[in-house]
């Protein structure tokens, strides 16, 4: 469909239906990715400031834990100040989801569910206006990428296995001008299908899942297969893009991959400019990094949405690990950057003393193979309990077990015990989870285990 078409007839009438105006809020996120650092602080302490009196005086939750505190909203007088206020986690979420809520009548108030890969589904409420802003947000990153609201995009992600879901999302998708490419089926016949529709579809850019554009790209080297020149960039989201991943995407597509980091609870939280940085979407949000067990600078990642005035989230502790950069990027844009975001929490690995071990150590392990040996397609690294972790591979022609997996058991015993289990798995593939995202560590120890 064409852009302009899709922008104008579509997607703007349905957002505005929902009560979301996303257009009146295109100058104004514009600008502010030019202001000052400075600046942008200064704004962000006073919608700091106005969701914390809001939360206060409107939902129970929130009114109860600051008082348990001894914290009211005109304690806060600089941005540091939010750390007088209790942070908060996914399972209250779950447990005092009606507390938290603000309980106004409002029919515009969209129903959102997220997090159900974690085993423990969330759902909350967002008001029009926070969706609208979420909205400007990431359209505005995506500019960033060469891509305009309304440029088709193929969508490399899951689909729904009920009709009446499917039939939904099919509809949101005609209104977004998208084409979606299940994540569930990956084969020769189905990633050829896909290219063929692709080629017919001609989008501008390539939105979905690492692991799934990952294979894709590499289906079109194998197939010395050629993307249509309308496609602008690539846009990977939901799983860690490895610089061996970002680099097998490039070389295959011939395009610059654009990184994103959100989350379905506070939407958009970093987008990837064309230096190579991830900004934070400063003007939506307040992003901190609790240090509590790490090293300095580095930590879990802690957001305040300014916005959402249904549910509101303070000190929302996502359970992803991040470093805060130092440096200012060389777009010249004020927003800050964060650099190397590490995998969730349920997903952190732990040794029998109790030590973290962030997750991206283990890929550090599997690329260090890939350079010396060449002969693994495929792993995932599943941690069992605390002394025993299982590495399931798929194999290349040239994979000799009696040579590479010592090299792996040794990397690995650098960070956990000597003594530990480790068990190797060959297997012909790597199941995804229902969502259709391919977890490549995970782990199966309770959270409270692993803190």
């Amino acid at each position: 469909m064409n852009r302009v078409i899709s922008k104008y007839c579509f997607y703007l009438p349905v957002t505005v239906l929902k009560g979301e105006m996303v257009l009146p809020y295109m100058p104004s996120y514009r600008k502010f990715q030019s202001r000052t650092p400075d600046e942008i602080k200064t704004l962000q302490l006073e919608r700091l400031k106005n969701i914390v009196k809001y939360a206060y005086e409107n939902s129970i939750f929130y009114k109860r834990e600051f008082d348990a505190f001894g914290v009211v909203p005109s304690d806060i007088k600089k941005l540091d100040d939010i750390k007088k206020i209790p942070l908060i986690s996914k399972e209250d979420l779950v447990n005092s989801m009606a507390d938290i809520s603000v309980q106004e009548t409002n029919f515009l108030n969209s129903r959102k569910t997220t997090g159900g890969s974690t085993g423990q589904a969330v759902t909350l409420f967002k008001n029009p206006s926070a969706l609208a802003r979420e909205r400007a947000a990431t359209w505005r990153s995506y500019e960033w990428a060469g891509v305009t609201m309304g440029s088709p995009q193929a969508r490399f992600w899951g689909v729904p296995l009920e009709t009446l879901d499917s039939i939904k999302y099919k509809l949101i998708d005609v209104a977004a001008n998208r084409k979606r490419y299940s994540a569930f089926n990956i084969n020769a016949c189905e990633l050829m299908h896909h290219y063929n529709s692709i080629v017919k579809f001609k989008p501008a850019y390539i939105y979905g899942y690492v692991s799934f554009i990952d294979e894709f790209s590499g289906f079109l080297s194998q197939n010395n297969l050629t993307l249509p020149s309308s496609i602008k960039s690539v846009i990977t989201t939901s799983e860690v893009l490895t610089d061996i991943s970002r680099e097998n995407i490039e070389k295959s597509t011939g395009l610059k991959v654009y990184n994103e980091y959100g989350c379905g609870e506070v939407g958009s939280i970093a987008h990837e400019c064309e230096h190579g940085s991830m900004h934070i979407m400063d003007d939506n949000l307040l992003l901190e990094i609790d240090e509590n067990g790490f090293n300095k600078g580095e930590g879990e990642i802690i957001v305040t949405d300014f916005f959402n005035r249904a549910t509101p989230l303070i000190r929302y502790r996502l359970g992803d690990f991040a470093r805060l950069s130092t440096e200012c990027c060389a777009c010249g844009r004020g927003l800050r950057v964060i650099e190397k975001i590490h995998g969730r929490a349920y997903d952190l690995i732990s040794d029998s003393s109790g030590n973290k071990i962030h997750p991206e150590y283990i890929m550090y392990i599997f690329e260090s193979v890939k350079e010396k040996f060449n002969c693994i397609q495929q792993f995932q690294f599943i941690q069992i309990d605390k002394q025993t972790y299982k590495i399931k591979v798929v194999k290349k022609n040239n994979y000799i077990g009696t040579v590479v997996e010592p090299y792996i058991t040794e990397l690995l015993t650098r960070k956990v015990s000597p003594h530990s289990q480790i068990i190797f798995e060959g297997v012909d593939a790597i199941e995804r989870e229902k969502s259709g995202k391919l977890r490549l560590i995970k782990s199966e120890l309770s959270a409270d285990s692993v803190k």
